[in-house]
């Protein structure tokens, strides 16, 4: 998005969706109960681990260390969480009304965002094309809600057991688990 300007959109829904997913039964549920859902990440992750990995996506990497980062912070603050949890709350009820990637509920979500995680120490600095794509129409909400779907996806990688450096001293096992659930 940042780069291009563009998003496909059924990836987008799912990352809303998962932002919006409050209460989930099972890790799976939060991606929309299909292990389909993870293939795009799991093949992204799979080249970022293996060989090279590190030069084809140094963005991702970097992406991925400060929304561990972030998220360590957020995880600190329960007074923050709450607020946090309240506009994903209005964002859910927006949701289920209009759909997960109405403008509505990514105002919401973007809102949130700005009210919580732009009061943290550390920033998540986006690259991109700042002129043609960063500043225009709603993709600067966008971007928002999309780091929040990351900050998400870190709280739960971090639930399961992962920390920032798990991925790259495990790689190995990384790749027997991902086989294992047919990614």
């Amino acid at each position: 998005l940042a780069n291009t300007g563009l998003v496909p959109h059924d990836e987008f829904e799912l990352l809303m969706q998962s932002t919006l997913s409050l209460n989930p039964e099972t890790p799976l549920d939060v991606y929309g109960g299909s292990i389909d859902g993870l293939r795009p990440g799991a093949k992204m992750l799979r080249e970022m681990l293996g060989r090279g990995g590190n030069r084809k996506y140094p963005e991702a990497i970097r992406y991925f260390i400060s929304l561990m980062q972030v998220e360590r912070q957020l995880s600190k603050q329960p007074q923050l969480l709450d607020q946090l949890g309240g506009h994903l709350e209005v964002a859910v009820q927006k949701a289920e009304q209009l759909g997960p990637t109405h403008e509505s509920v990514i105002e919401t979500l973007n809102t949130a965002y700005q009210e919580t995680v732009s009061t943290l120490k550390f920033r998540i600095m986006v690259t991109g094309n700042h002129g043609r794509h960063l500043q225009q129409g709603n993709n600067p909400a966008k971007v928002r809600a999309l780091l929040l779907s990351g900050i998400r996806a870190a709280m739960l990688y971090r639930q399961l057991g992962g920390g920032r450096l798990s991925l790259l001293f495990q790689r190995g096992r990384v790749f027997k688990e991902l086989e294992s659930i047919g990614l």
